[in-house]
């Protein structure tokens, strides 16, 4: 995974973690019901009450294996591309995919941190794996493809400290904190602030170079498109409740006939068996 150059990125491997991730990855999704029937992860359990590992470390390999499908997922859809431009040369040199998409990247980075490197070499050996298996399935040489094994996790690393500038991204200062959003947008106290949050994250990874007024112009504008879609949401709502009550009956008034808009004079269904009850009655007591 060396990057080419002289300096040593802040994110390096934990060896330590990196061993044990691999090892017990084919259990990363086994989950099995504790003594109060909720469902519980084999790894995290193995850690803990075999490994006697310490709270900080549990939570650091949970943290790889809840992201590593997704980093394999990457990495495959690198190796897809390197296939179809490895034909595409007719024999020639290995050319390198164009980078992955920045958004991605940095929000898979944003929830790993510092152990993104690990898990980027964990999910390699579970894409590797997964790529020789379907090779065996369907008759593939596996040594023909054997040269680029290790071109989609080099490539992902090179593009993240290189060409897309995102190790350390989670530690990138936002624009506006919580109270100027809800200042500079009249919003309430509550969830909502953290959509917007999330919204300026979004856009400070897709705008590296934005600046403070940019975000904020953004920011305005997502309010007033979600402002919009309420009001259309609240008139599509009317207009529900409008077929809803032409297709009533009617509603009834106090003397048992429907409202003036009926265009039948009939009665509502209540009223009307109220009414024919208390006809019987007074037949009755005659």
């Amino acid at each position: 995974l060396e990057t080419g150059n002289a300096s040593t990125p802040p994110s390096v491997v934990d060896s330590r973690l990196l061993h044990i991730c691999t090892f017990i990855l084919p259990f990363h999704n086994l989950t099995f019901p504790d003594a109060k029937g909720r469902a519980c992860s084999v790894t995290t359990h193995m850690i803990k009450e075999a490994l006697k590992w310490s709270v900080k470390d549990i939570q650091a390999v949970s943290k790889i294996l809840q992201h590593v499908d997704e980093m394999a997922e990457i990495l495959s859809e690198i190796r897809s591309q390197s296939f179809q431009q490895q034909a595409g040369e007719d024999g020639g040199d290995v050319q390198l995919s164009p980078p992955p998409c920045r958004l991605r990247s940095g929000l898979l980075l944003r929830s790993l941190k510092e152990h993104w490197v690990t898990c980027l070499l964990t999910a390699s050996a579970l894409e590797m794996r997964s790529c020789q298996r379907l090779e065996e399935k369907i008759g593939c040489d596996a040594s023909s493809t054997g040269a680029i094994d290790e071109l989609p996790s080099r490539h992902f690393y090179r593009s993240v400290v290189g060409e897309l500038d995102l190790d350390e991204c989670w530690k990138v200062r936002p624009h506006l904190n919580g109270k100027e959003i809800i200042k500079e947008l009249s919003l309430p106290k509550g969830p909502l602030v953290g959509i917007y949050i999330e919204d300026q994250t979004r856009w400070m990874l897709l705008n590296p170079k934005g600046s403070r007024d940019e975000c904020m112009a953004h920011l305005v504008e997502r309010k007033r498109e979600r402002d919009e879609e309420a009001v259309q949401e609240g008139k599509d709502d009317d207009i529900v409740a409008d077929d809803q009550n032409d297709q009533n009956v009617g509603v009834a008034n106090k003397d048992g006939k429907t409202s003036p808009g009926s265009k039948d004079g009939s009665k509502h269904f209540s009223k009307k068996f109220r009414s024919d009850m208390d006809h019987e009655a007074e037949m009755t007591t005659n």
